[in-house]
């Protein structure tokens, strides 16, 4: 299964428990006026990479994962628009073992990301405010998607 990436982070210790692997998604619906990552929002960007590459790194980190009671991190941009290559990964972390992590703006509909959310230990969401002027005005996006998720 084929994906784009912007990076991928080997120990990272701040995108969930423990030392995680992360990788940055391409492509995100959102244009958050302080983005970390505004590299990561055009999705045609990044790199090309299967999910098998992928998993092929990640388990080379598996026992500082399993030392640290850390995992798999996937972030962006925007996870979610990559539905499938982000499940495909997310199945094939669990099939070695991994805890699953997935950093989301939640602007997703509940049915492209129920399937992969069997998949997914934790969701760190990042809710920019509850307040549905100061949302759109901070990401040019209505609310009621996230808070829908």
């Amino acid at each position: 299964m084929k994906g784009r990436i912007h990076s991928i982070e080997t120990c990272g210790a701040v995108d969930g428990p423990g030392l995680r692997y992360i990788v940055f998604t391409q492509g995100c619906a959102l244009r958050c006026k302080y983005c970390h990552n505004p590299d990561t929002w055009k999705p045609t960007d990044g790199n090309e990479t299967t999910t098998e590459e992928l998993i092929e790194d990640i388990i080379k980190y598996k026992s500082f994962m399993a030392a640290s009671k850390g995992g798999v991190t996937v972030s962006g941009g925007e996870p979610f628009l990559q539905p499938d290559f982000l499940k495909d990964l997310l199945m094939k972390c669990k099939s070695e073992g991994l805890h699953t992590a997935v950093d989301s703006s939640g602007y997703v509909d509940l049915e492209v990301a129920d399937p992969i959310l069997d998949y997914t230990d934790l969701v760190l969401l990042d809710i920019k405010s509850y307040n549905k002027e100061v949302f759109k005005s901070l990401t040019g996006v209505p609310l009621d998607r996230t808070l829908a998720f």
